[in-house]
């Protein structure tokens, strides 16, 4: 964000409450440029200053900081809406197409990016934030998380078509309540008009209440079985994709070999592309050839010996328990998981570790997540003695599952990377490398190229 700032003249301060010297990774990327620093503290003098004001994704649209803003008029943005700022001026005819949701937000804005040719991919997304992408693009796909929605409000360009894939308990440590948190996911569709659509999920709890705000674009559903008879949307059947709009029926293709959480991405990623004007017959043909997603069930090593799966974008524990119910079933199945706590429920996922994972098999990463964890697994008497399946780091764990085991590993985390990590992308990189120091190179195709590893689906 500095960077763009200053590539288009802006007289820059930048104030941060870490200090010097824990933002020194930061800083020396910004050396030599001509920027005030506050550092270890926020002034308000700075904001007073300011003709506008820029806040990062960490930064609440309800902390007293923007609240400041606010009592000083000022204009103020995050990264999306100065983004939609930026295309209204710049490039008003463009469209994009938003994505958010508890889970799946990234595989599905990737997936719909392959299908769609020359739309433009960012948002929430690493080396794909929206200061680094080309304005003057046709047409965008945005993942965006209820960070980046916080900011977004009536008289902004809304999503052509808008996306919701799922709502899960997530983000509790922030908003406080599940009502809070689903106001945000809501905003994607707060501008809308008749002309544009929005995609949910027909499986999903949630979706009546996202409906009760009665959205004004044209509604399409998406499920893994049959949709009601007077919805439109795309839809399972056994292996058969269906779409169905006023009441007409059309078999779309059939697909083998996916787990359902990947139908469940697969599925809006199909129906946009479909209504954004792509021909069913292309979209079919680029299924085969849509790209595992870094550290969303990332299998980053396949060999006789070790199975390793790389699910740090798991940061709830409902993403953790999918992960155990796909991959259990895999020989010697040992589980990675901790970190830090985002005000979630962990008995759920206390309940099928003590269901699937051996404690033998249990490799606990530090934090206050850990704590509730272990503590939801002490009530179902799990371990005789937790404290030696609890590490200080990553390494630790892995060298240990190094030197006395072999089989599946699966590291999903369940919860934050606060403390530890940059965030849950930085985390996923450092267990590949250390995939690599103990347990050997990844697999030939993660090698090659980590984007570009298909499903290994079949289609007719």
């Amino acid at each position: 964000m500095a960077k763009f700032l200053l590539k288009n003249g802006a007289n820059l301060t930048i104030t941060d409450l870490r200090t010097k010297k824990e933002l020194k990774g930061s800083l020396g990327s910004l050396k030599d440029k001509k920027i005030k620093f506050t550092l270890g503290r926020h002034a308000i003098r700075d904001f007073k200053d300011a003709d506008i004001i820029i806040f990062n994704p960490a930064v609440s649209y309800f902390s007293p900081w923007t609240k400041i803003a606010k009592k000083y008029n000022k204009e103020f943005y995050n990264d999306f809406t100065l983004f939609l700022k930026s295309l209204e001026e710049q490039n008003p005819e463009a469209n994009y197409i938003g994505i958010t949701g508890t889970r799946g937000k990234t595989t599905t804005a990737t997936w719909l990016s392959r299908i769609i040719p020359g739309a433009t991919l960012g948002g929430n997304i690493p080396e794909k934030g929206l200061q680094n992408i080309k304005i003057n693009s046709k047409d965008f796909i945005l993942e965006l998380s209820s960070f980046q929605l916080e900011y977004f409000h009536k008289g902004l360009k809304p999503p052509k078509i808008a996306i919701i894939t799922n709502f899960y308990t997530d983000h509790l440590n922030r908003y406080g309540t599940m009502a809070k948190y689903f106001d945000m996911k809501s905003r994607i569709f707060l501008s809308q008009t008749k002309n544009d659509f929005l995609i949910l999920n027909a499986d999903d709890e949630y979706t009546k209440k996202f409906l009760a705000k009665k959205p004004k674009g044209q509604v399409y559903l998406f499920s893994l079985k049959k949709l009601p008879q007077n919805k439109n949307g795309l839809y399972f059947k056994g292996q058969k994709i269906i779409f169905q709009e006023f009441g007409k029926i059309q078999n779309i293709t059939k697909v083998l070999s996916l787990a359902d959480h990947e139908k469940a991405n697969l599925l809006p990623s199909m129906l946009a592309a479909h209504l954004y004007g792509i021909g069913w017959p292309q979209i079919a043909g680029k299924i085969k050839a849509l790209p595992n997603v870094n550290f969303r069930q990332e299998v980053v090593k396949n060999t006789k010996k070790w199975k390793v799966i790389n699910n740090s974008a798991g940061t709830s524990p409902d993403a953790t328990v999918a992960a155990i119910e796909k991959f259990s079933s895999y020989p010697n199945f040992i589980l990675i998981t901790g970190g830090t706590d985002k005000s979630l429920d962990f008995s759920k996922l206390a309940k099928k570790i003590k269901q699937c994972v051996k404690a033998k098999d249990m490799y606990l990463f530090e934090g206050t997540a850990t704590d509730k964890l272990v503590g939801e697994l002490n009530k179902l008497k799990y371990f005789e003695k937790a404290d030696g399946q609890i590490f200080t780091n990553l390494s630790e764990i892995v060298k240990e599952i190094s030197e006395h085991q072999n089989g599946t590993v699966v590291f999903s985390p369940a919860s934050a990377s606060f403390g530890k990590f940059k965030n849950e992308f930085d985390r996923g990189r450092k267990f590949n490398n250390l995939v690599k120091r103990y347990l050997g190179a990844c697999s030939k195709s993660h090698r090659k190229n980590k984007e570009e590893t298909d499903l290994s689906v079949e289609i007719s």
